[in-house]
């Protein structure tokens, strides 16, 4: 059974149709790639697996129980977290607690007791900070802490969103551009952050990602879209020489910018 799998997905909005027909199906431990020419529903994709977008066409299952209309709030407990192509951290917060909201779920504590620092309330605080702190240790961001958020250089504000978004403790966990912006450098470095954070947290992950060397580097299979349709799907070796990828997307260069 797969983690994840869609059953000919699809969305319009109006007229327009978003994503038509996709199927999609990740194992457990997979580390796919999901790309395609601006435009072509990958970020929308990432709304309907996570309950942004209902489909209007289709079904997603997500451990075998389709998901669909259980919403955001449903979807990340039931363990699918998400970073976004534009960084979403807190940026009036520090680091540490943009890594501690992200616990919320797993505290027991009622507003009552919040309200009158009961206890549990308490307790629940200072397990959020222990397990916010050990979090940020292993991802080399435990120095940082105290600081603002938004006073990180990029990369590593980039390291602390997917640090908040394990932080919910994710079965799945769905990176949206997360190379955007960055210089070889940094790619080179997010892709060593992208295998550690499988290997180290058991989870699966789908990557949307323009950026080709991070793609064809890191994912196991590639899935393709052009205007909400896939065109193709296989290992990396296959799409970099799939004639009809290269002629929608890729290009006739891609062999030099993958080298």
């Amino acid at each position: 059974m797969s983690l994840l799998e869609l059953k000919k997905t699809g969305i319009r909005f109006g007229g327009l149709r978003a994503v038509c027909d996709l199927d999609l199906a990740l194992p457990q431990g997979a580390l796919h790639g999901l790309i395609g020419p601006n435009g072509a529903g990958k970020t929308t994709v990432f709304n309907l697996i996570t309950g942004i977008y209902a489909p209007t066409e289709g079904d997603i299952l997500f451990q075998g129980t389709s998901i669909v209309g259980a919403g955001p709030t449903r979807i990340a407990a039931a363990g699918i977290g998400r970073t976004f192509q534009n960084i979403r951290l807190f940026a009036g917060l520090s680091v540490l607690d943009n890594v501690k909201v992200a616990f919320h779920r797993h505290l027991h504590a009622t507003l009552f007791e919040s309200v009158l620092r009961a206890p549990r309330y308490l307790q629940d605080e200072a397990r959020a900070d222990a397990d916010a702190r050990q979090l940020l240790d292993t991802f080399g961001l435990l120095p940082m802490a105290e600081l603002g958020a938004d006073s990180l250089p990029y990369g590593l504000r980039r390291r602390l969103e997917i640090a908040r978004a394990l932080a919910t403790k994710p079965k799945l966990l769905l990176l949206d551009e997360p190379a955007a912006g960055m210089n070889p450098s940094e790619a080179e470095e997010l892709m060593h952050l992208i295998r550690w954070v499988r290997e180290t947290f058991g989870v699966t992950i789908l990557l949307i990602e323009h950026h080709m060397a991070v793609v064809m580097g890191i994912c196991e299979r590639i899935t393709v879209l052009d205007h909400g349709a896939r065109i193709a799907e296989g290992t990396p070796a296959e799409i970099r020489k799939d004639p009809v990828v290269i002629e929608a997307y890729l290009g006739a260069d891609v062999h030099q910018e993958t080298a």
